[in-house]
């Protein structure tokens, strides 16, 4: 699915808060990370996004995928999210889809049948 970049959006985890780089309804990467985690590695995360002016936040479990303090990067999977949690980051995922490609900053890579796909296949459309 495709990663929308994000400029207004943090992860916390363990207290530590995280700017985004992009997310999508499956999962996110961050920048900042320092360590205490590695690949494999099951997390309690929350992502909080800033929309329509105001910050909307989705609690989760997560996966991490990648985790390097080298490169100060972190990404993951979400593993587990409530269903209201789940309807919420789906529809401010769509909205804010919809904002980057009206603004032409979404090429042809983006499929909205694929989107509405994959958005079905988890139920949240």
């Amino acid at each position: 699915m495709y990663r929308l970049p994000e400029k207004n959006a943090m992860l916390v985890l363990d207290g530590v808060s995280y700017a985004i780089a992009d997310w999508s309804i499956e999962g996110f990467r961050a920048l900042g990370f320092r360590g205490g985690y590695a690949a494999g590695d099951t997390a309690r995360v929350r992502l909080i996004i800033v929309h329509r002016g105001r910050p909307i936040g989705f609690d989760a479990k997560a996966k991490i995928l990648r985790a390097d303090p080298d490169s100060r990067e972190i990404a993951g999977n979400f593993l587990s999210m409530s269903t209201s949690a789940r309807k919420n980051i789906a529809r401010v995922y769509r909205e804010r889809l919809g904002l980057h490609q009206a603004a032409g900053d979404v090429g042809d890579e983006v499929d909205r049948r694929a989107i509405s796909r994959a958005l079905q296949s988890k139920g949240l459309e």
